[in-house]
């Protein structure tokens, strides 16, 4: 036991089930962190074989700041000692980085903005399946005018992402790189710096986890719903992706008028030709596609472009060879983290396999387009996305278990249908 853990008697052992939700099992601390699980209860087995195994991994053991006799580890789904869950979405994570090493001679490197809304309250009241209420309350109002991010906001929430920032650097050992006010009201952003796909899920799913805490301890609310507010923007998880060759950046060439080597061009076609699948992954929640709508500044269209954020990819400015890399704009906060970035770079991946063109970049909004053909389309529901993973996921197949990808199928397709049987307040007022 190192002195830094010295004192611990308890351990949460976080994981995380095929949706992304995070699940929680506490344990006496010793050297080696097993618990045993029903896994029937979390969707992975059936009631009549449904013991499986959570294994927490050393390396992401920490002290929990809010008590000094509780650490937090993150731990697999393991069938048994030996043998990781096929249904184990961090363990996805984990081989997508040995696969691309192994196969392509490349590193990913990942960075996350991820967005999200802190409330004074979400109220939602259901006394019967006949009658039902929602009031969410915002912290503060977004400035009304043509031009509103980053504006200063008020106390409690610029205390808040302090606070929050704070905590996950100093406690939890996640490299938060900057953190903003965003343009709707009550709309934060906070930035995961670059690291391994492994180490930025992992941190994904603990901003959430600590968000949420330090909001409960404010006696508010997070909302990582992609749009929780009509008329405002929507809460993405913009992902930033570049692959690495030793000490060099492969998306950099300093050859280029825009600094952008083939092998970022081909990755991008890859992300491009399976947008439609990945929506599945990324923006896989019923809510996802209020947000997938023009003039918010989320995609639309798969088109890609240089600085240009009405694309599903954008190439940001960079100033230095190794901050060259690629934007990938639909992902939200809903992802399950460690399925939605291994997606992600199996997709590119597939593109530099195929030498996929991604075609001229777009200088122009993607709004703006008329007659954009189906393939240029991301889908206007799970459901249709659902679809398209049917039939194009067998770029995934090197990482992802076909069990799998079955499995997640079938769970977010009776997630759809369930929340589909429930009408939106909207829809009583329109249509009374």
């Amino acid at each position: 036991m190192t002195t830094s853990m010295s004192g611990i008697k308890w351990v949460e052992v976080h994981y995380t089930d095929l949706t992304g939700r995070l699940r929680v099992v506490s344990t006496s601390f010793s050297d080696e962190i097993v618990v045993g699980v029903d896994g029937s209860s979390i969707g992975v087995e059936r009631v009549e074989s449904s013991d499986v195994l959570v294994i927490g991994d050393r390396e992401t053991l920490v002290k929990l700041p809010w008590s000094s006799e509780w650490g937090r580890v993150i731990g697999n789904i393991y069938r048994d000692r030996e043998n990781v869950h096929l249904l184990d979405s961090r363990s996805i994570a984990q081989r997508v980085e040995k696969y691309s090493l192994e196969s392509f001679g490349l590193r990913p490197v990942i960075g996350v903005e991820l967005e999200f809304f802190l409330f004074k309250d979400i109220s939602v009241e259901y006394t019967s399946m006949l009658s039902f209420s929602c009031v969410i309350k915002p912290v503060d109002r977004s400035i009304k005018g043509v031009y509103t991010g980053y504006h200063v906001a008020s106390n409690d929430l610029d205390s808040y992402r302090y606070e929050l920032a704070e905590t996950l650097s100093r406690h939890f050992n996640i490299d938060v790189k900057c953190h903003h006010h965003e343009v709707a009201s009550s709309q934060l952003e906070l930035v995961v710096n670059y690291n391994s796909p492994l180490r930025v899920a992992d941190s994904v799913q603990t901003v959430k986890y600590v968000a949420r805490k330090i909001a409960e301890f404010r006696g508010a609310r997070v909302c990582f719903a992609p749009k929780p507010l009509p008329g405002e923007n929507g809460s993405g998880m913009h992902v930033h992706v570049s692959l690495w060759r030793g000490s060099e950046n492969a998306f950099h060439d300093p050859g280029d008028a825009h600094s952008l080597s083939q092998v970022a061009r081909y990755f991008i076609g890859g992300l491009l030709y399976h947008a439609r699948a990945l929506s599945a992954l990324v923006a896989p929640s019923v809510n996802s596609y209020r947000r997938l709508i023009p003039g918010y500044e989320a995609p639309v269209y798969a088109f890609w472009g240089f600085k240009n954020r009405s694309t599903c990819v954008r190439i940001p400015l960079s100033t230095t060879p190794s901050y060259t890399r690629v934007e990938f704009r639909p992902p939200d906060p809903t992802a399950n983290s460690y399925l939605a970035l291994s997606a992600i770079i199996m997709a590119g991946l597939d593109g530099i396999r195929r030498s996929i063109d991604p075609g001229d970049p777009l200088d122009t909004c993607a709004y703006s387009m008329v007659k954009v053909p189906r393939e240029r389309r991301l889908p206007s529901s799970l459901l249709e996305a659902l679809e398209e993973l049917e039939v194009d996921s067998e770029f995934l197949k090197p990482v992802f278990p076909r069990e799998l990808i079955e499995k997640y199928i079938e769970v977010k397709r009776a997630e759809y249908i369930e929340i589909s049987q429930h009408p939106s307040i909207i829809e009583l007022l329109v249509y009374s």
